[in-house]
């Protein structure tokens, strides 16, 4: 190999059998090749605090999760709790106001049967009054002792979906003085709609 001009300055050069030599700047030296450091890096295991930190940050987001989950759960039921009681107090409420509206239905029937009782008791007086003309000018004898009126057919006053009702008046004018009685039949027929009622002598 020739000899490398003065101007190549020290170091390891490239030598013919592959390997390298080292040039002083002046002549070749026979000194041992040095060893060329891995290119690859070594990795180190992760000390003890690291793998601790890294557990604990794990445990972390897994606590985080669950306490996530227990408060989403916790809100879910207590939304579930607040509509039942929203749709209990509905029905509460909802009862209640059926229960007024019966009331008031049932205090108002009673005071319709109130009314036509005394109804009744005007449609008697009215009879009571023909009977006696009647008596008072002979069409039949007296005096009119009693008279009383009742629904034709087992009908009741008390039955609040009749319109009309028919009435069967007996005018007493004799006591037969064991517990019976004598006289005349009359008839009657209300109106519950208008109030009004017509009556006359004889059955209805």
């Amino acid at each position: 190999m020739s000899e490398q001009p003065d101007t190549v300055p020290a170091g390891w050069y490239p030598a013919p059998d592959g390997g390298q030599r080292y040039w002083d700047g002046t002549k070749w030296l026979d000194i041992p090749e040095p060893e060329t450091k891995s290119s690859s890096v070594s990795r180190k295991r992760p000390s003890k605090k690291v793998l601790i930190a890294i557990a604990v940050v794990g445990l972390v987001a897994v606590g985080g999760g669950t306490i996530w989950k227990v408060s989403h759960d916790a809100s879910v039921r207590a939304e579930q709790e607040a509509v039942a009681l929203a749709a209990q107090i509905a029905a509460d409420e909802e009862a209640a106001r059926l229960a007024n509206e019966r009331a008031a239905q049932e205090a108002e029937d009673e005071n319709e049967r109130a009314l036509r009782a005394r109804a009744v008791t005007g449609i008697e007086s009215s009879v009571q009054e023909m009977a006696e003309e009647h008596v008072e000018k002979g069409f039949m004898t007296g005096p009119v002792l009693d008279v009383s009126c009742s629904p034709v057919g087992g009908g009741s006053t008390d039955d609040l979906t009749e319109v009309t009702t028919v009435f069967q008046c007996f005018a007493a004018t004799k006591d037969n003085g064991d517990g019976s009685m004598s006289g005349f039949n009359y008839h009657a027929t209300m109106n519950w709609n208008t109030g009004e009622y017509t009556y006359g002598r004889g059955a209805p």
